[in-house]
């Protein structure tokens, strides 16, 4: 054998499989290979080795003149490796490696770390057709104060020209002057960075000696004079207005900063102690289910906000596990761990299954759905009991036009009420987000 063992040479046993002999000659090519700084010499034995155990036919011959002690007759080998260079090496291993790999199986959704049965979303008709990344609306905006510091500024700047023009026309008069001249010390005032209040001081002194002009030329018959009076009244409501811009400027850039990019508001089962103001977590499993359920499937509707821990109005408890505004429709939702069944109302504010009554079944969401119907006139306001259950059942319900709330299961609750907010523009009522944030107490 020419004192090489080839099994030796490849750090392997004598029954290794074809796999292990790939990957033990792999593993000494990186090595062994000229362009990486290995002997030429050691590579070719090591391909050699490989290409006879590689092979079942001359990997048998091989065994039994190694059994016997027979030397290895090598064949003629051209004098250059089999790749040419260290790339082609890489390339061709990376090859077949990608070959030699399992295919990975398809991905399966993950499901939800509170134990929720996922929702493939497939079966959700609204899924495919809302996107997630489309731009909302807010209204009422913040453009209104915009535009109307705009409009005015423009009118205002109408009335300058319309007043200085005629008057340059007809002669460089003293009147000319007390309105031009002011208007360039101010612009090399701004330009040479000055304070606010100067500005504000130098403006309100020019105004007023517009004004008194203006009252000067209306005396002696000038209708030029009425114009300069209107100049010095936008004058003097300029630096309010100016002030007011500046205001509604900083509110859009916090409210934006705060509010426009988060979509979760509050946690789940943080109750206000009626004594103390320090929170106290009690959070069910079943709430925690909810949590999950409006993040992983409400939350690819880019208007829904979703609040947790509302108070009713007046109070300092929270009071509502769950809530859910999107458009002008307000979903406020309390989470329950009951079985599977036909639920109605009992007449008296309570609940019903299969026809008898059941212990949990007094509800107050009914009355804390009229209670939010007051605070929010011009909203829909529903109510709506998730059934979380152990067993497999179906959840259904019945309930009269008077009783303003729905038992539903979370597939229910996610394909059919889902769908109705799907339907919503992509607009949140500012107003209404606001009051509702104000009720969070988690």
């Amino acid at each position: 054998m020419g004192g090489v063992d080839y099994y030796e040479l490849l750090e392997i046993k004598p029954g290794a499989s074809q796999a292990e002999i790939k990957s033990a000659h792999r593993s000494l090519v990186k090595v062994l290979h000229p362009d990486a700084g290995g002997s030429q010499i050691m590579f070719r034995l090591v391909q050699e080795a490989y290409e006879t155990l590689s092979d079942p036919t001359r990997r048998a011959a091989y065994d039994q003149r190694r059994a016997r002690g027979v030397p290895e007759q090598r064949r003629p080998r051209p004098p250059t490796p089999e790749w040419e260079t260290w790339e082609e090496y890489q390339e061709e291993t990376a090859h077949a490696e990608r070959e030699e790999r399992p295919p990975e199986p398809p991905p399966r959704p993950a499901g939800f770390p509170s134990g929720l049965r996922t929702i493939p979303t497939d079966t959700i008709p609204w899924w495919q057709r809302v996107n997630p990344d489309a731009k909302v609306h807010w209204r009422p905006g913040f453009g209104w104060a915009q535009r109307w510091f705009f409009t005015v500024a423009a009118v205002w700047t109408a009335l300058l020209v319309a007043t200085v023009v005629p008057m340059l026309t007809s002669g460089f008069s003293y009147v000319a002057v007390i309105v031009i001249v002011p208007i360039a010390y101010v612009a090399v005032t701004i330009a040479g960075k000055a304070t606010p209040k100067f500005l504000s001081v130098i403006t309100y002194i020019w105004a007023a000696g517009m004004a008194a002009l203006g009252f000067y030329a209306v005396t002696t018959g000038a209708l030029s004079g009425i114009a300069v009076v209107l100049l010095a009244a936008g004058v003097f409501a300029l630096p309010p207005l100016g002030r007011w811009y500046l205001s509604s400027r900083v509110t859009e850039r916090i409210f934006t900063h705060d509010f426009r990019t988060f979509n979760l508001f509050g946690a789940p089962g943080t109750r206000l102690l009626p004594s103390e103001d320090e929170p106290v977590k009690d959070c069910t499993r079943s709430e925690w289910m909810t949590l999950d359920l409006l993040s992983g499937y409400l939350g690819q509707i880019p208007a829904a906000r979703i609040f947790h821990g509302l108070a009713w109005p007046g109070s300092s408890r929270a009071e509502v596990d769950h809530a859910v505004l999107c458009g002008r429709k307000l979903l406020l939702i309390e989470s329950r761990a009951w079985p599977a069944g036909h639920y109605t109302s009992d007449g008296n504010g309570g609940l019903l299954r299969d026809g008898e009554s059941f212990d949990g079944a007094s509800l107050r969401l009914g009355r804390t759905v009229a209670a939010y119907q007051m605070l929010l006139p011009k909203v829909q306001v529903e109510g709506i009991v998730l059934v979380h259950t152990d067993e497999p059942g179906l959840v259904t319900c019945r309930m009269p036009d008077s009783v303003p709330l729905e038992v539903l299961s979370p597939e229910t609750f996610v394909r059919h009420v889902g769908a109705r907010l799907a339907d919503e523009p992509a607009v949140v009522e500012r107003d209404v987000f606001l009051t509702l944030l104000d009720q969070v107490k988690a």
